[in-house]
């Protein structure tokens, strides 16, 4: 009787579990479903008012050939931009459904290959790497791993004045990435928002990227058996720590 209350306990705790999961899943599908309805709408309202504009004047002659083919590029260009939104989009839903098969690999050499990154990425600005552990295998997956630091790096060189600092440890058998810079750091807003898919701070005007780095960065730390936090230096200037569970399953 015993081993049957103990077995429909399990079944309950995971039946919960299994619940919360999808919960915080729709959830976060639906920020993400509005998110993109929201940052939908400048490029086509854009694309409108230019169709708008070309049809009503063209007939009428109201405009030159240079015009019409300066508001054929600006279309162009709004068409390209939702062109890489959309992409951006579907390999963000990719993402629930990606296997990270883990792989071995020596403290050291996963080093190397942050610092080798560092140097194609930070060539106009100064970078510094400090860790801490014994050269141990860890198990991950690499792929995985660069893509969360190669966004962690990229965000902090969007920002960063001049010096850029990283360090990776290890803690009880996990891999704590962190990287930090020199600029203004982040606002009370961004903290709370940061990682929210295509979050972009009052700050960033650029229109290269889409505010996806720190929302992939979470998503993949958490398939990894990780998390995610955002926080500013007592110094000044923006951390990003990402914890990666390194066990061999």
């Amino acid at each position: 009787m015993g081993k049957l209350c103990h077995a429909f306990e399990k079944m309950k705790d995971c039946l919960a579990k299994n619940n919360e999961t999808m919960f915080r899943q729709f959830a976060e599908q639906r920020r993400l479903n509005a998110a993109f309805s929201h940052d939908l709408r400048t490029p086509l309202t854009l694309l409108k008012g230019h169709a708008t504009m070309l049809l009503s004047f063209i007939p009428k002659g109201l405009v030159s050939q240079e015009e019409i083919l300066d508001e054929i590029s600006v279309m162009s260009k709004n068409v390209s931009r939702l062109e890489k939104y959309v992409n951006a989009m579907t390999n963000l839903y990719r993402l629930e459904d990606i296997d990270i098969p883990r792989q071995q690999i020596t403290f050291h050499a996963l080093i190397d290959n942050f610092n080798n990154t560092a140097e194609a990425l930070c060539y106009d600005k100064h970078f510094s790497i400090t860790t801490s552990g014994d050269n141990i295998t860890l198990f991950i997956n690499l792929n995985t791993v660069m893509q969360i630091y190669e966004n962690l790096l990229s965000n902090s060189i969007r920002y960063a004045k001049s010096d850029i600092a990283i360090s990776a440890v290890i803690e009880n058998n996990n891999l704590v990435i962190s990287v930090s810079d020199d600029g203004c750091g982040f606002k009370n807003i961004d903290i709370e928002k940061a990682t929210l898919p295509f979050y972009k701070s009052s700050k960033d005007i650029s229109t290269e990227h889409f505010g996806l780095g720190l929302n992939i960065s979470k998503i993949l730390s958490e398939r990894h058996g990780g998390n995610i936090q955002i926080a500013n230096n007592e110094a000044g200037g923006a951390c990003v720590t990402v914890k990666i569970n390194c066990n061999e399953s």
